[in-house]
């Protein structure tokens, strides 16, 4: 008895070491361009916008519905994604719960090694402690997993399991494949049951009274926004032709790292998922058998995807991990002297430390705090009701500037003539003062990225204001061009010097100052002097004046 209590309290310790490292992950760990994208969606939704009706989306938005309300208390600081960062570990610890409690019946040493095996594991914390749809379905379709092993099941259990396999779904298309297969299940036993209880569901009426429940509230919530169509139109019509169209590769290309970067993980998760499959065949109406079907119900959603991305496997890696937990046991049980036990769980301390200082690893390169400075620079820069652009939503929490907020490689493929025409359009009539460049800037159509060029000066590598710059002839010294104003606001002439050089003109007035106001629109320009170069660019919020970094690097997005 002595060395299960023994293990019991230094698994416990091992679980406050990793829950504590998940939290300075999620707090530190550099931001991914797709957070950015999920954080602005958020922002808008608590100033009242509806996804697919005012802003482009094509995901479901439960994860935005959930975060909105840290917006409206917090404010619109872009660096509060920070708390949007925390606020995922929720669902994160409720992740670990859930593998807990569907590893409670083999005993207290599996049931926790089933959350310290999952929070170990690089590619599950890697995105699981970051803004995504995905963190959040994988949390609730264990949940719903966890709720339907609950022994004895009650009426509670059976409603919050129907309620959370909804939520799951709400939460990403990909639960649909995963979670129905569970309730397909779940249905079969039930109608094959029906003269022989039990079933696998506790209480039936209460299971499906939780599915009509969270899929009211889905309804409502669609009816009060009037978003019905628009939701179908982008989340089930847009997203298929999306589907077949979008430059794909193998799932191999993202799982075969994960091998690789954990293999104990899936060496373990086999030997358990054997163990358990054996069992299930003497016994096969068993809670474990729900927990076996996720397991090819997980992978099959991540594999049949045409771009199965690593954000994906969340829900896989969840399921595998109380099959680990299990392997872990079946492993110590073929060491039957204490030596060889001794042996085995040296070799267990020396796995956790291993996937430790793997998931510790991924704090390399800085973290976010570079990305922080950006956020702040741009919160000292703009006002919350500043129109800025960028093609993946990194300010966050600032308007933008068009219905597409974001694309993909698929969007500025086919809507390449609306960027190119539109886009620079819609800048110039919101008035879009600053943007922001990210991984996808080089992909955008040419005609737009030369629209940015010239009218978006470098403050730095990340970070480009509105302004024109413009080059002096060299054999007459005079020169003749156009400055439009995006707004009617504060400007300024860069460098100062160029005044004291020549005469510069706008509309026909000399400007005697380096700052000056311009009503909104197109102005002549002229100079005449001796300066070879000089910008006209635009005063941000601060009201300091800046110098344009040409050359600088980007530093600010990430792809993963």
């Amino acid at each position: 008895m002595t060395e299960p209590r023994a293990l019991r309290w230094g698994l416990g310790v091992v679980l406050g070491v990793l829950a504590l490292q998940a939290s300075r992950l999620a707090l530190h760990k550099a931001f991914s361009i797709d957070e950015f994208q999920y954080a602005h969606a958020a922002w808008l939704m608590a100033h009242g916008q509806v996804p697919y009706r005012d802003f482009f989306e094509v995901h479901f938005p439960l994860v935005y519905q959930v975060l909105a309300p840290l917006f409206r208390v917090l404010g619109d600081d872009p660096r509060n994604v920070l708390a949007l960062r925390a606020a995922m570990l929720v669902p994160l610890a409720g992740a670990g719960v859930s593998v807990f409690l569907l590893n409670r019946r083999e005993g207290c040493i599996a049931a926790l090694l089933a959350p310290v095996l999952l929070l170990c594991t690089p590619g599950f914390l890697h995105f699981a402690t970051e803004v995504r749809p995905d963190a959040l379905t994988a949390a609730l379709f264990l949940g719903a997993l966890a709720a339907l092993a609950v022994q004895p099941g009650s009426v509670r259990s059976s409603f919050l399991a129907g309620a959370l396999l909804v939520a799951s779904a709400w939460g990403s298309q990909k639960a649909l494949f995963f979670g129905g297969l569970v309730i397909a299940v779940l249905l079969a036993d039930l109608l094959v049951r029906r003269a022989t209880p039990p079933t696998l569901i506790a209480a039936p009426r209460a299971f499906f009274v939780g599915i009509a429940t969270a899929t009211g509230a889905v309804a409502v919530y669609l009816t009060v926004t009037g978003s019905w169509d628009a939701w179908w139109q982008w989340c089930f019509v847009w997203a298929s032709e999306h589907q077949r169209h979008y430059p794909g590769f193998s799932w191999r290309e993202y799982l075969m790292p994960a091998l690789g970067d954990q293999p104990a993980f899936f060496v373990l998760a086999s030997a358990g998922f054997g163990a358990t499959f054996t069992r299930l065949l003497k016994h096969p109406r068993t809670p474990d058998l729900l927990l076996v079907v996720a397991v090819p119900a997980t992978f099959g959603a991540f594999a049949l995807q045409r771009a199965p991305f690593p954000y994906s496997l969340l829900p896989f890696l969840g399921v595998l991990s109380p099959f680990a937990a299990r392997g872990v046991l079946v492993l110590l049980s073929v060491l039957r002297t204490p030596v060889w036990r001794t042996v085995g769980l040296a070799g267990l301390a020396g796995l956790f430390a291993v996937q430790a200082a793997r998931v510790e690893s991924l704090l390399d390169g800085g973290g976010n705090a570079r990305q922080l400075e950006v956020l702040a620079r741009i919160a000292e820069l703009t006002g919350p009701e500043d129109v800025v652009y960028d093609n993946s939503g990194g300010y966050v929490s600032r308007p933008h500037a068009h219905f597409y907020f974001y694309t993909d490689a698929y969007l500025r493929g086919s809507l390449a003539g609306l960027l190119s025409t539109e886009m620079p359009r819609a800048l110039v009539e919101q008035g879009c003062v600053l943007r922001v460049d990210d991984l996808r800037t080089s992909g955008l159509p040419l005609a737009l990225r030369r629209f940015l060029d010239a009218h978006y000066q470098p403050y730095d590598g990340d970070l480009y204001l509105w302004g024109q710059r413009y080059r002096v002839p060299t054999d007459s010294g005079a020169l003749e061009d156009h400055f439009l104003a995006v707004r009617a606001d504060r400007y300024f002439v860069q460098p100062a010097s160029t005044l004291d050089t020549g005469a510069l003109f706008i509309d026909g007035e000399r400007i005697t100052t380096p700052g000056f106001t311009l009503s909104r629109g197109e102005h002549r320009v002229r100079y005449e002097g001796r300066a070879e170069s000089f910008q006209l660019l635009w005063l941000p919020r601060d009201a300091k004046r800046w110098t344009p970094r040409p050359g600088a690097p980007a530093t600010y997005s990430r792809l993963f």
